[in-house]
Formats: structure tokens, C-alpha cells, sequence
């Protein structure tokens, strides 16, 4: 899972870039006596970028990610589906089988019956 590693490291990042873009601008606002309204405006605009880069990045992996996963999920329906036609399979050979046996030992038991009739 190499995109989870990378997604949570351009997390770490845009976090990192949003805070440091929080202070700055509070910085400009609060500390400075100058108007720099503007240069705030550009970190905060800054910041939005990051933030939206990251959420392309974020879904782009995600839909990568879900199609991965609805592929494995077609891949084991078609498992399942062919491990219940063998499992229908076996349970019908199972009655066959039962049955081959009930009718043996019927056999077994008429046989025995003309053995004691002979003997006796």
C-alpha cells in the first residue's frame, strides 16, 4: 500500500503548509503595524491551493484504491459463484452415494436372509 504511505505524507505536508499559512497570517494581521492585507491574502491563497492539490491527489488515490478493491471483489464473486457450483455438486453426488448405499445394504440384508433360509 505504497498510496497510503504517500497520502500520509502529502497530509503531514498540506497540514504543515495550513498551519505555517495560519500563523503567517495571523502574524501579518495581528503583529505587524503595517496594512499587508494583501500579502496575508496570498499566504491564505496560497494555503487554498495546497489544500486543493492535496484533495486531487486524496481522490485520485482513493479511486484507484476503490477500483482495486471492486476488481478483488469481481475476482472472489466469480470464486464463490464457482466454489457453490461445486458444493451443489458434491451434495448431489453425496445423495447419490447414500442412496448406492441404502440400496447395498438391502442387498446386503436379502443376501444374509437366503444364507440363513439355505442354512436352516
Amino acid at each position: 500500500m505504497s498510496a497510503a504511505k504517500s497520502s500520509k505524507s502529502a497530509e503531514l505536508a498540506a497540514i504543515s503548509i495550513g498551519v505555517l499559512a495560519i500563523v503567517a497570517s495571523a502574524y501579518f494581521i495581528f503583529a505587524t503595524d503595517a496594512n499587508t492585507y494583501r500579502l496575508t491574502n496570498m499566504v491564505i491563497a496560497l494555503a487554498f491551493v495546497v489544500f486543493v492539490v492535496y484533495n486531487f491527489i486524496n481522490v485520485r488515490n482513493l479511486r484507484g484504491e476503490v477500483d482495486e478493491l471492486s476488481q478483488n471483489n469481481d475476482r472472489l464473486s466469480g470464486e464463490l459463484a464457482t466454489t457453490q457450483q461445486s458444493l451443489t455438486e458434491a451434495k448431489a453426488d453425496v445423495e447419490v452415494i447414500k442412496g448406492d448405499l441404502v440400496q447395498a445394504q438391502s442387498e446386503l440384508q436379502k443376501r444374509e436372509d437366503e444364507i440363513k433360509k439355505l442354512k436352516g
